[in-house]
């Protein structure tokens, strides 16, 4: 009998845990989704519309035409695809600040035919503060006739709501955004 109670109260412990854990596992998930879209690519749709809205704009505008550019179809698209990739992931001023403040799309606004691609992904929850995590990863860099080079990045987020991410932030260990403005300073001026 002791025994039966035992295995039970131990099943009961590993429903308690698995009922517990979906918040960390999908807090873990957004931030894994926004790595692997911010640093797989570059996001070649994005470059698509991102030349579009940079050739729809004029030098001199006055304020109604600045205003009317809002409404064009083609910052429109751009706007909803910036939406559609990342706003699932973030609170409202989470995605916000993302989007405006940088870094969304950091590096598919470099020039060049480059691929980025990450592997060894590692997130963990702070023991003390429940909705701040901390995470490593690597970028691996591949650019024509070169040999892949590896760069580690660092980063932490903050987690307010169940999967949605109030503020995150990459650090570029080894240098990944420097390679690329020296790649596309070469690249104009040959």
């Amino acid at each position: 009998m002791k025994r039966m109670t035992g295995i039970l109260f131990l099943i009961l412990l590993c429903f308690f845990m698995v009922g517990c854990s979906p918040k960390g596992t999908e807090n873990t998930d957004a931030i894994q989704a926004v790595i692997k879209k911010e640093f797989n690519g570059p996001d070649n749709k994005f470059r698509e519309l991102s030349d579009a809205v940079a050739e729809a704009q004029k030098a001199n505008w006055s304020q109604e035409e600045y205003d009317a550019f809002f409404e064009t179809s083609e910052y429109k698209e751009f706007a909803n695809y910036r939406k559609d990739t990342y706003a699932s992931y973030f609170t409202e001023n989470g995605y916000d600040m993302f989007i405006n403040a940088a870094p969304a799309f950091l590096y598919s606004n470099f020039k060049g035919d480059f691929k980025l691609s990450t592997s060894d992904i590692k997130i963990k929850q702070s023991e003390n503060e429940p909705t701040s995590y901390t995470f490593t990863f690597k970028v691996a860099y591949e650019h024509k006739d070169e040999k892949t080079a590896h760069y580690n990045f660092e980063g932490t987020a903050i987690v307010p709501e169940k999967g949605k991410i109030g503020k995150i932030e990459f650090m570029d260990k080894d240098g990944l955004q420097q390679k690329l403005n020296d790649v596309n300073f070469e690249e104009l001026t040959t």
